[in-house]
């Protein structure tokens, strides 16, 4: 398990490939902390609406982003150009945020899954937004294994 605020030396961010999913492109986004790796896939829509979002909640500088392109957005060469400038703008937010970590970042590259500190954070969310629920009713709260490990 990760643990971000004991390795923040370790931390990084890539974006080694692309993926075409449906006629969609994915950036493959490898992030590692120490030892543990994971990967997840965004488009660039997402990265688009992260940042609008960053900047606005976040004081995050607003021309970093690589811009739109409607016409060509297909062309191996401005893929690969994209990825490069995407890799970038990550790892320029990550060192920008990398103190305050805002919810909106943590869950874009899935730290809440797989950082020890962000998934006790978002296990505790979860339990106070639904506690008076779990209360009042004969629901079963329920946990899965790696919740189990953190709460032992």
């Amino acid at each position: 398990m990760a643990y971000l605020w004991c390795n923040q030396n370790e931390a990084n961010l890539n974006i080694p490939t692309t993926e075409e999913i449906a006629s969609v492109t994915y950036y493959v986004i490898t992030i590692s902390i120490g030892e543990v790796k994971w990967k997840v896939k965004h488009r660039y829509s997402e990265f688009f609406n992260l940042h609008n979002q960053l900047v606005t909640e976040h004081g995050v500088s607003k021309d970093i982003l690589p811009s739109k392109k409607v016409i060509g957005n297909k062309c191996d060469v401005f893929i690969e150009t994209r990825r490069k400038a995407l890799e970038e703008y990550l790892q320029k937010v990550f060192i920008f945020l990398k103190r305050t970590m805002p919810n909106i970042f943590v869950q874009f590259l899935d730290f809440h899954l797989y950082d020890i500190y962000f998934l006790l954070q978002n296990l505790s969310s979860k339990c106070f937004a639904e506690a008076d629920f779990i209360l009042s009713s004969t629901k079963v709260f329920t946990f899965n294994t790696l919740e189990v490990c953190i709460v032992l």
